[in-house]
């Protein structure tokens, strides 16, 4: 929403940029993660990269070094603090979406509305499924954990694939390079998990059917590529909305009590 606010009828509270919010939504989770792996490689070598194969791997998973302690109570709170501001993140996104529609052509606004709402479902359920996959471990719950892990999985390449094709339909005639930049990245980060998903599945099939030896580690190593690259993915917002902020405001006594800004443009 455009900055001009009224001040004879309402008095902002508080306000933080956008850009500091999405990073700190990224850099959360990403410290939390390379603090178990860095700590269960050290202190818990053998325990994160046992499976029921015995057979040697170097690399553990992400749910292994996240389901141990003391580093699952880091993940966990790591998880829990990025969750709610993810969620508001997902709305300004979604009405981000919906101010763009002027630039989709005509016949193709009901088809961009669609999918745009399907976006943010998808955003919605890929955000509940890591919460749900960090509460529910693979030790605590196997055939869970690994639904879960399938449903996050399915949400994520979902919402960044449907991301790509808004991103295309709603660009203008003359976008700018930050834009641009956006875009690439976002087609060259869905091609990654794409490739590296294959690899991961590929693994996973070497490893329980067969047990062979690093098949996990592979796995794993998969499964890394797959994570920072989905952060790096959401993080592209700063170019998306690179001027936005989230707004409180309160109305004053003689205004009717209807500021309800959540975001606002800088100009």
């Amino acid at each position: 929403m455009n900055r001009n606010i009224d001040d004879e009828s309402v008095r902002p509270l508080f306000s933080l940029s956008l850009k500091k919010l999405s990073l700190f939504t990224v850099v959360l989770p990403l410290v939390s993660m390379v603090f178990c792996f860095v700590t269960s490689m050290i202190f818990n070598f053998e325990l994160v990269n046992t499976t029921i194969c015995q057979v040697f791997n170097f690399c553990p998973s992400v749910s292994a070094i996240t389901g141990i302690s003391p580093q699952r109570y880091i993940w966990r709170i790591g998880v829990a603090l990025h969750s709610t501001p993810r969620l508001l993140l997902a709305s300004v996104y979604y009405s981000h979406y919906i101010r763009k529609t002027k630039n989709v052509q005509d016949e193709s606004k009901s088809l961009y509305m669609h999918i745009a709402t399907m976006n943010y479902w998808f955003h919605v359920t890929e955000i509940m499924a890591l919460v749900g996959v960090t509460y529910i471990s693979n030790k605590e719950n196997y055939p869970v954990h690994e639904k879960i892990f399938i449903t996050f999985m399915a949400s994520s390449i979902s919402y960044m694939l449907s991301t790509c094709v808004l991103s295309n339909m709603n660009k203008s005639s003359a976008p700018t390079h930050l834009e641009k930049l956006s875009y690439r990245i976002k087609l060259f980060l869905c091609v990654i998990i794409a490739l590296t998903s294959v690899g991961m599945m590929y693994f996973f099939y070497k490893h329980r059917v067969y047990c062979e030896e690093l098949a996990f580690s592979w796995f794993a190593l998969c499964e890394y590529v797959i994570c920072f690259a989905n952060m790096a993915f959401h993080a592209t917002i700063i170019w998306d909305l690179p001027a936005e902020e989230i707004v409180i405001c309160l109305p004053l006594s003689h205004s009717s009590p209807n500021c309800q800004d959540v975001t606002k443009k800088n100009e």
